[in-house]
């Protein structure tokens, strides 16, 4: 069903969006936020992901969460929070592609489900992809489930690859390689929309790192805007 809304009622969704988002403060995952990242990653996994996967596989996920390999997992993703009024509401990741020579990897996207639908989601993936391009990277990957595939296509990613199997741990689970070719313009539209801003005290660069590891996992992107 098509849902309807009102010129009025775009205007005053939109006029919400961009006041929340001027609240939202950028910087990156430091060790001591690692518990809130926990948090977040693991309500957004239990209400997107939850659902539509056997509860074994919610309790693969969330075992693995706690244990220090999953932080080590994220070393070198330059990964980022957003934080609103004092809370993480979401982080993103991104990376050196281990395939391809200028092409990045989006990862550790995730939006707390209290914080859905405020366009944090697409304001995250805009701030990594302009990471991206800065450092010299033209285009961006992204794994993504059948859930996730519509965000991510409104945003100008086009499946490049699909079927089971294509991370490790996702069983049958149907998975889209997406890939996005134009990273600049586009981008730059959504966070300047958005107000999105770094916090200038922890605005140093982080180490992009060159470890590369196999393609994430479906949990490790995991977006509601």
């Amino acid at each position: 069903m098509s849902s309807l809304a009102r010129p009025h009622d775009v205007q005053q969704s939109s006029a919400h969006d961009a006041h929340v988002a001027g609240l939202v403060q950028l910087r990156s995952i430091s060790i001591d936020d690692w518990s809130d990242v926990r948090y977040v990653h693991g309500s957004a996994f239990r209400a997107l992901i939850g659902p539509h996967v056997a509860p074994t596989y919610v309790d693969e996920f969330m075992t693995a969460l706690g244990e220090p390999e999953y932080v080590d997992g994220f070393g070198g993703s330059n990964l980022t929070g957003a934080w609103l009024n004092g809370e993480l509401a979401g982080t993103v990741g991104w990376r050196p592609s281990a395939s391809y020579g200028r092409v990045a990897r989006i990862e550790g996207l995730f939006v707390q489900p209290l914080f859905t639908f405020m366009g944090l989601g697409s304001s995250l993936l805009a701030h990594a992809e302009l990471e991206a391009q800065s450092a010299g990277f033209s285009s961006v990957t992204v794994l993504a489930t059948s859930h996730s595939l519509p965000f991510f296509m409104r945003l100008g990613y086009d499946i490049y690859v699909q079927g089971a199997g294509l991370a490790h741990g996702a069983g049958d689970l149907p998975m889209f390689l997406m890939r996005k070719q134009d990273i600049v313009s586009s981008s730059k539209a959504v966070v300047l929309r958005s107000g999105l801003r770094r916090s200038p005290e922890t605005d140093a660069p982080t180490d992009a790192g060159l470890p590369r590891r196999p393609l994430q996992a479906p949990e490790r992107v995991l977006a509601e805007d």
